[in-house]
């Protein structure tokens, strides 16, 4: 298994009542971190954690790659040290990042 990354766009689940993890948002941009055997059960991992964690929908999930190549780039996100950390603290958990929320449903 390799830790993996990618940055996932999620909105509220309507059937979730009382959601306030956004705010006043309508949606968010998130990095993700999470160990898998492929990208696809990467993907399937942070689907999971979405929908049964964070009452969300996983709207897309992009830039999926090692998080090790992603960290060898000059302009990788100062969070990924932390997110690295808590990912080898607790190898069956999908780390996230910051959420950085949008105010508008059309912003997606």
């Amino acid at each position: 298994m390799e830790l993996w990354t990618g940055l996932a766009a999620l909105k509220a689940d309507p059937n979730c009542k009382n959601f306030r993890r956004f705010g006043r948002g309508k949606g968010a941009y998130v990095n993700v971190v999470a160990w898998a055997e492929s990208p696809q059960i990467f993907e399937q991992r942070v689907r999971s954690t979405v929908q049964m964690g964070l009452d969300c929908i996983l709207l897309e999930l992009e830039e999926i790659e090692l998080l090790e190549d992603r960290m060898s780039a000059d302009d990788f996100p100062e969070e990924f040290i932390n997110m690295r950390a808590t990912a080898h603290r607790q190898p069956t958990d999908v780390v996230f990042g910051t959420f950085h929320m949008w105010l508008q449903d059309d912003a997606n």
